[in-house]
């Protein structure tokens, strides 16, 4: 299943597209799995558990990382499809979302196009990962500078994390969905290398 995901993956997007994915799926399941270890009170400080020390540091060093290769796969995909290839509906254009929301009326799984469902989805995850990695820079310089509301950031970077968790689920769920039909419809001159 990993090869077929992989080949699928390497006729749909470009070398640099597919590892930057790979490299922020990595690197968010690992800050999710992180912030279960690690620990800041409300008044800023880290636990001082060896475990809650070192993930709330890993954590922090691993979320800037994110942050900047967000902000370059966001560059990435806006320079490649534009700006309104993921947000149509900014224009009042719906005539794709429609003709894929008729797609699934049917029972039918719509092709991935340019303003469709597919684009709007990655665009709100697109979104929802620069509200996540901004909302935790903003938090870590305020707390840095030890501002009095720095734990309310904290506490919104902790709320905002849940849009990634449910995109992460539902985009891989369909992703895997998307690439197993794709396999089932391919020609039959492709089995026989299998």
């Amino acid at each position: 299943m990993l090869k077929l995901i992989n080949d699928y993956l390497d006729s749909a997007f470009s070398p640099v597209t597919k590892y930057l994915h790979f490299s922020l799926i990595f690197l968010i399941i690992a800050q999710i799995i992180l912030s279960e270890f690690m620990d800041v009170s409300a008044s800023g400080v880290i636990g001082q558990s060896t475990v809650e020390y070192f993930s709330t540091w890993l954590h922090i060093g691993t979320g800037l990382l994110l942050l900047c290769l967000s902000f370059v796969f966001t560059a990435v995909e806006f320079r490649k499809n534009g700006f309104f290839y993921f947000y149509p509906y900014l224009m009042g254009d719906f005539s794709q979302l429609k003709s894929d929301i008729n797609h699934l009326k049917k029972l039918a799984l719509p092709e991935p196009a340019p303003r469709g469902l597919a684009a709007i989805i990655q665009g709100l995850g697109l979104g929802a990962l620069l509200l996540v990695v901004i909302s935790g820079c903003t938090w870590f310089v305020l707390w840095l500078n030890h501002v009095s509301f720095a734990d309310t950031f904290k506490e919104i970077h902790e709320s905002l994390t849940g849009l990634i968790e449910i995109y992460i689920i539902g985009h891989g769920a369909l992703g895997v969905i998307h690439v197993f039909i794709a396999y089932q419809n391919r020609e039959p001159s492709n089995t026989s290398h299998q």
